[in-house]
């Protein structure tokens, strides 16, 4: 009977953190299209750090739990939040001077760093053969994001390496307040703390541009991007709760191939031979991975 809820406690954790990775997908479309419609970044993130707070008020209300976090996380939230902020702005930037490709090709390289450091903490057990099945996620989504070009200067992949590190650095973070606060609790403070910063920044006479969508279409397209943006890292988190961190950061290497899906279906592009092998290789080490971890 134990054993039996344990296997669908599971695969409910995975089907969780898949479910959010469907709905990452969508981020960056609905982001490029709200940027081509004439947003600004600035209100693109501060759109989706008030879209994630609104969202999150009722869910807080009927979980009856407190909105004061205990002071001994205090330090921790904060940080988890500024490291939040520092990678969508380190994403951002390092696309101006390298391959979309590349950047994210970097960024991806995030479930290598956390399953070091949940190794070397002793927080979870990684067998040789499950390194061997990272190391072969990480050879098949540089195939799968891989954009026909590959360059870019050192300044933009030394951004791409720091919002690689600010990536890690919020997953290991984050997944210790959920385990203390929940999912809720902990994007709720998130995206709150998040909104106070953004605010601040806007204090400064750093001439920021504030520019709103020039048609209903961005409008739409930066409702989608606070929407799925918040339910997606919302269901992640509880996903990770469940199957621990390293499993769910591995599990996220599926939001490139869910975004190739999306692309496919419904923005006409097709995929090439490489990345539809690399689409294979990628699928192939996450199901070894899992099958290995079954027999741990």
């Amino acid at each position: 009977m134990f054993n039996r809820f344990k296997n669908f406690r599971d695969i409910s954790g995975i089907l969780i953190v898949l479910l959010s990775s469907l709905f990452f997908a969508i981020v960056p479309n609905a982001a490029k299209l709200a940027l081509d419609d004439g947003s600004s970044l600035m209100i693109l993130l501060l759109s989706r750090y008030l879209i994630g707070f609104i969202f999150l008020i009722p869910l807080m209300f009927f979980s009856r739990k407190s909105i004061l976090i205990p002071k001994e996380l205090t330090f921790v939230t904060f940080l988890s939040c500024i490291f939040s902020i520092l990678l969508v702005a380190a994403t951002y930037s390092a696309v101006k001077f390298t391959s979309v490709g590349l950047v994210f090709l970097i960024l991806y390289l995030f479930p290598i760093g956390v399953a070091l450091i949940s190794y070397f903490r002793g927080k979870e057990k990684i067998t040789f053969f499950q390194w061997i099945c990272i190391i072969f996620i990480s050879l098949g989504l540089s195939s799968v994001v891989f954009d026909g070009v590959f360059n870019g200067n050192l300044l933009g992949i030394v951004i791409s390496f720091a919002g690689l590190f600010c990536f890690i650095i919020f997953i290991i973070l984050s997944g210790y307040l959920v385990s203390q606060l929940g999912s809720i609790r902990m994007n709720f403070h998130n995206n709150f703390l998040g909104l106070i910063f953004l605010g601040m920044i806007l204090m400064f006479p750093f001439n920021i541009p504030m520019e709103l969508p020039n048609s209903n279409l961005g409008w739409f397209a930066i409702s989608a991007n606070g929407i799925f943006y918040i339910v997606s890292w919302v269901l992640f988190f509880e996903g990770l709760r469940i199957i621990g961190v390293t499993r769910a950061s591995v599990l996220t290497t599926t939001d490139p191939l869910f975004a190739a899906i999306i692309a496919l279906l419904f923005l006409n592009q097709n995929l090439t031979i490489i990345q539809w092998v690399g689409f294979t290789i990628v699928i192939l080490s996450i199901y070894f991975f899992e099958r290995h971890k079954s027999k741990l």
